[in-house]
C-alpha cells in the first residue's frame, strides 16, 4: 500500500515546482538565476503569491474522499470502549451539521459508493463525520448533528456556532429555515463565522469569515492579502454538487505574507541552491517540475502519478534538502493520538505475544519465520480494501513483512502499481523499518521516502485464526511537511474480498478502531488485467533479496 508520506511529498513538490517554474534555479550566495525565458527580480518575487497546503481529513462524498481538517462522522454503532477513552475537553470551536428535519435516518447518503456494502443514511454518515471532527482536531473542536429546526434562527447553539454546514436538504421548509439562518448569521456574526451548504437542492451563498459571497467587499477583490480575499479563495472548495475533497487547495494564496515568503525563498537559495540547480539542469528532474506545474495542485493522485513518472536521485535530493534537512517551510506534525486504539490481545486461543504478532505480519510469505497456516507465497498480504481514497486508488497492493538480519527489527515493503502520466504502468516500491510497539500487536514504522521521513503507529485490529483476513489500523505523520493521517486496511492472502459469512467479524474489528465498512474502497488486484500485464512482474523481492543474502552469509559464519 502506498503510504501517506508519498502523497504528502507530492503535494509539497507540486508547490515547490510551481515556485521553481518561475524561480528555476538559485546560485550559491543567494543571487537568482532564472532558467525560464525571463529574469525575476527580488521585488517581484516578494509580491508573488505564496503557496500553503490545507491538510484535510478523509471522508467519502459522492464517490470521492472528503479531505477537510474538521471532517468525519459519529458511528451509529458506538466505537468499542478500547477505541475511545476519556473524550477530551473541547477548547477551540464547534461545528454544527444540519440534516433534513425528517427522514435523515432512512435517506441514503452519497457516502460509500465504492465500498463493498450499501451506503449509510445521511444521519449515520454525518454522525460519523461529527465524531472524526473531534479526533482530527485533537479534541479541540466538537461537532453535533442537528435535524434542522424550522426556527433555527432562534437556537443560540446554531446561530452562534463557529461553522454551520447544511447537508442534503431538499424539503422547501428545510431550505427556507437554512436560508433564514444563514442570513441571520451574516447580520449577527459578520466577519467571524463560516457556513455553507453541500448537496442541497437550492444554492445558498457561503460565508467564510470576512468573505460573504452574497455581498462581496472591495477588499476581497482588490487586496489579495486581506482576510476577505483569503475567504474568497476558499469558496471554490464549497461549491458544486460534487465536492471532490480528495483535491484540496495548495494553489496560490497570500496567507504567508511577503516577509515569510522572502525568508523561505532566501533559505532555498542559500541552503539548497545546488540541489535546485542540479534538478533544473537535469532533463528528467526538470521535466518533473515542469509537469507538476500543469497539474491541478489539489489533485493528489495525479500529482503523485507525476512524481512516480519521473522519480530520480536528483529529485529526492531536491526534496530532502528543502523539506527534511532544513525544513525551510517550518512544518511540524505529530502522530494523531485519537482515537485511542488497542490491538487484539489473543490469537488462536492464546495470549498474543510480540513473537506471534510478528507472525501475523509475516503471514503468507515464504519465510522461515512464517506461522502455521501460511500459504508460503511471494507476499505476506494483499490489500483487499482500504479506508483512504488517495492511496486506495492505486491497484495491485502487495505487502511484504520480514525480519531484519539481526532479528531485532522487521522490514515492510509495500509494492503497488501506478499508471504514469504518459500511460505506462509501473511498479512503485517502498522500504519501511518496523519496530515492536509498547504492547504486542502494535508496531512503529518509519521510512525516508523521496527525501521525506514518515513515522507511523500500526495496530493489529483483528485477524482470522486461519489467516484468511487481517485488519490493520494506522496513524502517522510526515513532520517536515506538516501532515498527519489515520487509516485502516483489510488484507487477505490474494487481495480478494473475504466471504460474506466473515464480514460481521471483520466489520466489528473495523468499528473497534473507528472505521465504518462503508468508508472502505475496494482495491483492484486483478492479475489478469491488461494494465497489470503491461507493468510486468512486480519486483516483490527488490529489497528482501539483499536481506536474505546477508542472512545466508551470517549463517555460514556461525
Amino acid at each position: 500500500m502506498t503510504r501517506l508520506g508519498d502523497i504528502t511529498l507530492t503535494l509539497v513538490l507540486v508547490v515547490i515546482a510551481k515556485v521553481s517554474s518561475q524561480v528555476s534555479a538559485f546560485s550559491v550566495g543567494g543571487s537568482l538565476l532564472v532558467a525560464t525565458s525571463r529574469r525575476i527580480a527580488i521585488p517581484e518575487l516578494l509580491s508573488r503569491q505564496s503557496r500553503s497546503v490545507h491538510v484535510q481529513v478523509p471522508v467519502r462524498f459522492q464517490g470521492t474522499t472528503t479531505r477537510w481538517l474538521t471532517s468525519s462522522l459519529q458511528q451509529q454503532e458506538p466505537v468499542a470502549a478500547s477505541a475511545i477513552e476519556n473524550p477530551p475537553r473541547v477548547e477551540a470551536a464547534e461545528v454544527v451539521f444540519l440534516v433534513p428535519s425528517t427522514g435523515a435516518d432512512v435517506i441514503p447518503s452519497k457516502f460509500g459508493i465504492r465500498s463493498p456494502v450499501d451506503p449509510p443514511s445521511i444521519a449515520e454518515a454525518v454522525e460519523h463525520l461529527a465524531r472524526k471532527v473531534n479526533w482530527f482536531s485533537d479534541g479541540k473542536i466538537s461537532a453535533q448533528v442537528v435535524p434542522i429546526p424550522q426556527d433555527a434562527v432562534s437556537v443560540p447553539s446554531i446561530l452562534d456556532a463557529g461553522v454551520v454546514i447544511a447537508l442534503g436538504l431538499t424539503d422547501a421548509s428545510d431550505l427556507k429555515a437554512a436560508s433564514d439562518l444563514f442570513q441571520a448569521r451574516r447580520e449577527r456574526n459578520a466577519g467571524t463565522k463560516c457556513h455553507f451548504a453541500l448537496d442541497c437542492s437550492q444554492d445558498m451563498d457561503p460565508m467564510v469569515g470576512p468573505f460573504d459571497a452574497s455581498s462581496v467587499s472591495l477588499n476581497a477583490n482588490l487586496f489579495p492579502w486581506t482576510q476577505a480575499a483569503s475567504g474568497m479563495r476558499m469558496r471554490p472548495l464549497m461549491e458544486g454538487d460534487e465536492v471532490d475533497w480528495v483535491k484540496h487547495s495548495v494553489d496560490a494564496t497570500w496567507e504567508k505574507g511577503p516577509v515569510r515568503n522572502a525568508k523561505e525563498l532566501f533559505a532555498m537559495a542559500t541552503q539548497c541552491g545546488d540541489c535546485i540547480g542540479n534538478c533544473v539542469k537535469d532533463e528528467q528532474c526538470n521535466k518533473c517540475l515542469n509537469e507538476l506545474t500543469k497539474v491541478d495542485t489539489r489533485d493528489q493522485v495525479l500529482s503523485y502519478r507525476t512524481i512516480v513518472s519521473y522519480e530520480s536521485d536528483l529529485l529526492r535530493e531536491f526534496s530532502f534538502c528543502i523539506l527534511q534537512k532544513h525544513n525551510i517551510f517550518g512544518c511540524n506534525a505529530e502522530i494523531p493520538a485519537l482515537p485511542v486504539v488497542q490491538p487484539i490481545t489473543t490469537w488462536r486461543g492464546e495470549t498474543l505475544t510480540k513473537r506471534t504478532a510478528r507472525d501475523i505480519l509475516i503471514a503468507h510469505l515464504d519465510d522461515e519465520a512464517a506461522p502455521e497456516g501460511s500459504r508460503k507465497s511471494e507476499v505476506s498480504w494483499k490489500v483487499s480494501a482500504g479506508a483512504n481514497v488517495a492511496y486506495d486508488q492505486f491497484p495491485s497492493q502487495n505487502q511484504i513483512f520480514y525480519e531484519s538480519v539481526n532479528g531485532r527489527d522487521m522490514w515492510y515493503d509495500p509494492v503497488f502499481r501506478v499508471e504514469t502520466v504518459d500511460g505506462r504502468n509501473v511498479w512503485a516500491k517502498r522500504h519501511y523499518k518496523v519496530r515492536d510497539g509498547p504492547t504486542p500487536g502494535s508496531f512503529r514504522f518509519s521510512v525516508l521516502d523521496n527525501g521525506v521521513t514518515s513515522n507511523e503507529f500500526w495496530n493489529i485490529a483483528g485477524v482470522a485464526d486461519d489467516l484468511s483476513w487481517c485488519v490493520f489500523h494506522y496513524a502517522g505523520a510526515a513532520g517536515s511537511v506538516g501532515q498527519r493521517y489515520l487509516g485502516g486496511l483489510l488484507c487477505t492472502p490474494d487481495g480478494s474480498l473475504p466471504p460474506m459469512d466473515q464480514w460481521d467479524e471483520i466489520w466489528k474489528a473495523l468499528r473497534s478502531v473507528g472505521i465504518q465498512p462503508w468508508e472502505l474502497f475496494v482495491v483492484d488486484n486483478d492479475p489478469k488485467s491488461e494494465d497489470y500485464i503491461d507493468a510486468g512482474p512486480p519486483p516483490l523481492d527488490y529489497f528482501r533479496k539483499d536481506v536474505l543474502e546477508a542472512k545466508a552469509r551470517k549463517a555460514a559464519k556461525e
